[in-house]
């Protein structure tokens, strides 16, 4: 899912149908799905966080000549990194080192110590140093921290924000089928992207903007007031009891029991 990191707005996704689906893919791996979901963005100049699962050189390039800058951890071990970063290794909490493409100068891999090592590359940031802060020996102490780091920590969390305004009063329903979670999954969606372009669009005004829940149940009225409600079946109901008498003979029954 492509998400504001702000506000949770959910821009674009994809759905993942497994390896035997068939849906086409990139020559290029998986984590070409970015560039599928920065299609939606018509201006360029954006900045894409991402975590190691989708970051490779390759996409960086793409994106970057796209127009759109780009984040994302990514291990060592990946294709187009030189050896001497996959052989780089740092001793003390706080020490960096960046390294620089030649061919893309924008594009750099920082790695970083903390409680082990961090790896980014990026196409967005200038290797500046910063500092954050990390509890030591009961202490709370300030080290190095470069401003990239900083930065992803920052920003990387649309997604999950997304999935955790998704739970605030769902419709969801326990089901094993794929395409019942898909239909929950976008109405759910659709409702809170309604509701966060609504708070944005009415700032402006002095009435304070209704929470989730209020505009929920608002929508749900708008919905059914045009439905008619179902008739329920008239019940007679009779003032005097009926009491049990044994009787001779043959047996009838009462045409009130009958009719009610």
């Amino acid at each position: 899912m492509l998400c504001d990191f702000r506000l949770g707005y959910v821009y674009n996704f994809k759905p993942y149908c497994g390896k035997k689906d068939n849906v086409p893919r990139s020559e290029k791996g998986l984590g070409y799905v970015i560039r599928f979901l920065c299609s939606c963005l018509k201006s360029t100049r954006h900045r894409i966080f991402f975590d190691r699962f989708f970051s490779s050189v390759l996409l960086m390039r793409d994106l970057l000549n796209a127009g759109q800058y780009s984040t994302g951890t990514i291990m060592l071990t990946r294709k187009f990194l030189p050896e001497n970063i996959k052989e780089f290794k740092l001793k003390t909490a706080g020490e960096s080192k960046c390294f620089q493409c030649i061919e893309t100068p924008n594009l750099t891999c920082t790695i970083w110590k903390d409680k082990k090592e961090i790896a980014l590359v990026s196409t967005a940031n200038k290797y500046t140093i910063e500092s954050t802060k990390r509890r030591i020996g009961g202490n709370v102490a300030s080290i190095p921290c470069p401003q990239t780091i900083r930065q992803y920590n920052k920003f990387m969390g649309g997604v999950d924000l997304a999935d955790q305004k998704r739970q605030y009063y769902d419709v969801a329903r326990k089901s094993y089928k794929w395409w019942f979670y898909m239909y929950r999954f976008l109405i759910n969606t659709a409702v809170n992207n309604a509701h966060i372009i609504y708070t944005l669009t009415n700032m402006p005004n002095l009435k304070r903007p209704m929470n989730l829940y209020t505009f929920k149940m608002g929508l749900i009225a708008s919905l059914i007031k045009n439905l008619r409600p179902s008739i329920a079946t008239p019940i007679r109901i009779i003032s005097h009891k009926h009491e049990r008498v044994k009787i001779q003979g043959r047996k009838r029954v009462c045409r009130h029991t009958v009719a009610v």
